[in-house]
């Protein structure tokens, strides 16, 4: 006989991931009468669950460090956490929670689920001690979970060939998720002659940033109208992050301008006529490539696993190959040579493609199956599938760009 869910845990890293991108599950959990306890290590955005009524708890995680002692005194905080709100079950996302908090997890027999939200840094075997590592705990915790849950196909490959967990616990998401009403056009596009492109993100070598620096000063020669903007939050600690220095030396250069960090994109995506990124960091599925697109502006990216799902070359934006930067060049003198009515067209059919494929709907909508194949739960909130709010004005699929 199920057991009713009364307490689930949210395990995160930092609250302002997992507000901004899990907020509307938690939500529907809590609209199903189930209490939210989240658990990230605190900010600013602390408060924002509280003024919702969720349960917040505070923990010290170290992200970039590999101290195992560090580690194990994680797995002890979520285990005293999981114990004193008796909770049920459990979601882990990303690499640290899912490892750790698997572990406490299974050290109270409450059923859990781990969220591969990309490989991340532990990919790469040039980060020697910390690759082999995180690979080595990977497969010691993922086993411990119900269901590893994974954003794109090569992950789940990876994840089997290297017997890391079996074929029938492993389930592929749609990403995320994206709230197509919040991520929705401010106002209509107005493609200028010369468009502004956007580059935003973590500031880090793997994310193509230098990349699409290399090919700005190549298009400002041929096309001196044609804006470069970089938005993102330096990260002084982070593996691979751009010196400030060298963020000014671009600026004073006069390739780039830098418009800082924002709690908010949606104002720059909108201002934006295309968003690049040029990434090879092993992306889970990109959150702002699928925000770019679910506002109506074209994407260039590459064809990497985690970026290239979220594009149909062509049609919803253009992808580029990994680390060609001449290639690079191609694609965005290509966006710029394009006539402005087919550049709206493909802002329109990018939304189209979030809306019916990636809405947060449909991944709300799976958590929920998997919580009912093991528990009953108080009572069954409504999630609507999403609209295709923009199926008539851009006329028949085969007749858009």
């Amino acid at each position: 006989m199920r057991k009713t869910i009364r307490t689930i845990a949210i395990t995160g890293n930092y609250a302002r991931w997992v507000y901004q991108f899990r907020i509307g599950l938690l939500r529907k959990l809590q609209q199903a009468g189930i209490k939210v306890v989240v658990i990230a290590a605190p900010d600013r955005f602390e408060h924002k669950f509280l003024r919702e009524k969720f349960t917040f708890e505070p923990v010290d995680i170290n992200f970039y460090g590999n101290n195992p002692l560090d580690d194990l005194q994680l797995a002890q905080q979520l285990y005293r956490i999981y114990r004193r709100h008796r909770v049920d079950a459990a979601i882990h996302f990303t690499i640290k929670p899912n490892i750790f908090g698997g572990l406490a997890a299974k050290m109270l027999a409450i059923p859990s689920y781990a969220v591969v939200t990309g490989m991340g840094h532990i990919s790469n075997r040039d980060n020697g001690l910390v690759s082999w590592m995180g690979l080595k705990l990977y497969r010691m915790a993922l086993p411990l979970h119900e269901k590893v849950l994974v954003l794109n196909q090569r992950d789940a490959n990876e994840l089997i060939e290297m017997k890391m967990v079996s074929k029938k616990k492993l389930l592929l998401l749609p990403g995320e998720g994206i709230d197509t009403n919040f991520f929705r056009p401010l106002s209509d596009k107005k493609m200028p002659e010369c468009p502004a492109f956007l580059f935003s993100g973590r500031l880090m070598e793997d994310k193509g940033i230098f990349e699409f620096v290399q090919a700005a000063r190549v298009l400002r020669q041929r096309y001196p109208q044609v804006k470069f903007r970089i938005l993102g939050m330096l990260d002084p600690k982070g593996v691979h992050s751009i010196p400030v220095t060298t963020i000014k030396q671009w600026v004073n250069e006069g390739v780039i301008e830098y418009l800082g960090e924002t709690l908010d994109v949606r104002p720059f995506l909108a201002k934006a006529d295309c968003v690049v990124l040029p990434s090879y960091y092993r992306e889970g599925l990109s959150r702002l490539l699928m925000e770019a697109a679910s506002m109506e502006t074209p994407i260039i990216t590459t064809n990497q696993p985690g970026c290239q799902e979220v594009v149909d070359n062509g049609r919803t934006g253009l992808l580029c190959e990994l680390r060609n930067v001449p290639d690079l060049i191609d694609k965005m003198e290509q966006f710029i040579k394009m006539d402005k009515v087919d550049r709206l067209i493909m802002g329109k059919n990018a939304r189209l493609k979030m809306q019916r494929q990636f809405d947060e709907k449909l991944v709300i909508q799976t958590y929920f199956n998997l919580l009912q194949e093991k528990f009953v739960l108080p009572r069954v909130p409504q999630i609507y599938q999403p609209e295709m709010h923009y199926a008539e004005s851009i006329g028949k699929e085969e007749d858009t760009f």
